[in-house]
């Protein structure tokens, strides 16, 4: 019975990090000199609190970045700040469209 509670466990802790939509997954980060070639969109954040894990926490807030940077019709982001402590993780970023 141990096994089979063990073997579930990272199962568990993979459905805490917020899953990146299909034009998500075709975001990328950048540095700030890579992005003066880009069109800026506008801050973007993404925050997650209380999940099983601080890298869980920064992954899914990571996330959740890349997914509001596709909304806006974004294909890249630089990240400005990250705040991690053992309750969570808020991520702000700039979001750009570039050639």
């Amino acid at each position: 019975m141990r096994p089979l509670i063990l073997s579930a466990f990272p199962i568990l802790l993979a459905g805490c990090v917020t899953d990146l939509t299909a034009e998500a997954q075709r975001v990328r980060q950048l540095s700030l000199a890579t992005a003066e070639r880009c069109t800026f969109l506008g801050p973007v954040a993404g925050s997650e609190y209380f999940a099983w894990t601080t890298g869980g926490d920064a992954q899914s807030a990571l996330n959740k970045v890349r997914n509001e940077v596709a909304k806006r019709g974004g294909n890249a982001f630089v990240l400005t700040q990250t705040v991690s402590n053992d309750d969570g993780t808020i991520s702000h970023a700039d979001a750009y469209r570039c050639p």
